[in-house]
């Protein structure tokens, strides 16, 4: 009798029935779902989203297998190329689409990633090697170790390179961002390097936000193409577009293309307004306060800090006001914010002219060229990495960070350090994590980027931070989880 592998969908729905039943309150369970919900405690209907992302991750990753075969499939009548096209999709991605009613974009990448990770059959029907046996492998989950201390911060970047705590999985739309990326630059590049430029992406991918896999891909990308930077920030260049024209409601739909020597100062000009005016005290009178900028409609100010105007609102009325400054409007009311631009890149980049400088806040790298052009007609921050600085620790004897310190301190967390938030450094202040006035250094060590919200998270429910190896680390509180398994936060560093 033959064994055959066990299914992995199978065994996630498995461990997602033990979960739940072991969630269930002992004395009163619950007749219903919503009941059994209700009657869970915190901690408890946390660990059921989290297995159930483990039950959704597993289905993705099935689908993009079972894609990945029936793209390979032939028609069945031999006439229309594929099964795909036979059963009358344009691509496997809009068969996704179509079959399970979601976005294109969603098909696409479960599609793309089933065929980078689905091994093809040569002419005499051998199977062949998929294009990416190392996305393959890292979609798996990793098998968890004999013994782990939980309890403990990780004292490195990667806590399971040493057998620690378990690699998380490799997300399908992390996947399908590194194949897409990686695929750009596999034109000039052999299989080799290829390999290795993708083993190299998924390393830094574990226990990532996906913002970061799309920012690390892109790097790699870069890398391998280091020959080809130039010619692709000239091809940017020539794309950038910009269109306006009247929607059918009323409004004018804005939108702009823009290379990232462009988009860099748009984004960080917008974000300085924003961070500018969600720091200012905001006090309006109730008689000419607009009730649509006030959450509970009455126009009056909000007793603890700013008002809570979606992000994408205040970026209209930061552009807004830029451009009345333009038309010489002496009546806006917000005044210009200087802007800084941050680049950073290293010195052996300046030296011989090859490798790539990024952005704060744009994800797409730029080539030497763009960096000297840059420099030419702005006035730049140049982050220079592994090279000499100022002294950033400064001890007890000054209260609040230094420009330069906070400067440090975004470079090393990226804007709000806590996972997976995307507010820039211009939406941040500088905390100390040991509070000053308990005698709290102001260094680096003891310094972090938060934004408001995260701010009075770590106070009001009292999470722990602790710096190892100038990455930060928040600690849960118990009743979040009771293991208090540390959480990696701050920017996701390329390692050479």
């Amino acid at each position: 009798m033959t064994s055959t592998a066990p299914n992995p969908l199978a065994a996630a729905a498995a461990g997602f029935d033990a979960v739940w039943h072991g969630a269930l309150d002992t004395i009163r369970p619950g007749s219903g779902v919503a009941e059994q919900l209700e009657n869970m405690n915190d901690e408890a209907v946390l660990r059921v989203l989290d297995e159930l992302g483990a039950v959704q991750h597993a289905v993705e990753v099935l689908a993009a297998r079972v894609v990945g075969a029936i793209a390979l499939r032939p028609s069945p009548s031999r006439r229309d190329g594929t099964l795909v096209r036979a059963a009358g999709y344009a691509n496997p991605g809009v068969m996704v689409s179509e079959r399970w009613r979601v976005a294109r974009a969603r098909g696409a990448a479960i599609a793309e990633v089933g065929a980078a990770i689905t091994q093809p059959r040569g002419l005499l029907g051998e199977l062949e090697e998929c294009p990416f046996p190392a996305v393959a492998a890292a979609l798996e989950p990793a098998a968890s170790p004999e013994s782990s201390n939980t309890d403990a911060v990780p004292d490195d970047t990667h806590p399971s390179s040493d057998g620690g705590t378990p690699r998380a999985p490799l997300s399908v739309d992390g996947a399908a961002v590194i194949v897409r990326e990686l695929r750009n630059a596999g034109r000039i590049c052999s299989r080799g390097e290829l390999e290795a430029a993708s083993v190299i992406a998924i390393e830094h991918a574990a226990h990532t936000p996906l913002h970061d896999v799309t920012r690390i891909a892109k790097l790699v990308r870069t890398r391998l193409d280091q020959d080809g930077r130039e010619p692709r920030d000239e091809l940017l260049r020539r794309a950038e577009r910009c269109t306006i024209h009247e929607l059918p409601t009323g409004m004018t739909l804005l939108r702009a293309e823009l290379a990232p020597e462009s988009a860099a100062f748009i984004r960080a000009g917008l974000d300085a307004l924003i961070g500018a005016a969600t720091r200012k005290p905001h006090f309006t009178h109730p008689d000419t306060a607009d009730p649509a900028d006030q959450p509970d409609g009455s126009g009056q100010p909000m007793p603890d800090g700013p008002s809570l105007i979606p992000t994408d609102r205040r970026r209209a009325i930061a552009l807004t006001e830029t451009f009345r400054h333009l038309a010489g409007c002496s009546s806006a009311a917000t005044e210009l914010t200087p802007v800084t631009v941050i680049i950073r890149t290293d010195h052996d980049t300046l030296e011989t002219g090859l490798g790539a400088a990024t952005i704060d806040g744009i994800d797409e790298p730029i080539g030497p060229g763009a960096l000297r052009r840059l420099a030419a007609d702005a006035n730049l921050i140049p982050m220079i990495l592994n090279g000499p600085s100022q002294v950033l620790d400064l001890g007890t004897s000054t209260r609040l960070f230094t420009r330069g310190q906070k400067l440090a301190l975004a470079e090393r967390d990226g804007g709000c350090a806590w996972t997976g938030c995307t507010h820039p450094p211009s939406f941040t202040e500088a905390h100390h994590i040991r509070w000053w006035s308990q005698g709290g250094p102001t260094n680096l060590d003891n310094g972090i980027l938060l934004c408001p919200f995260h701010h009075h998270r770590i106070h009001d429910d009292h999470w722990t931070i602790t710096i190892q190896n100038g990455i930060p680390w928040f600690i849960p509180p118990s009743h979040i989880d009771r293991h208090q398994t540390p959480i990696r936060g701050g920017r996701l560093h390329l390692a050479a």
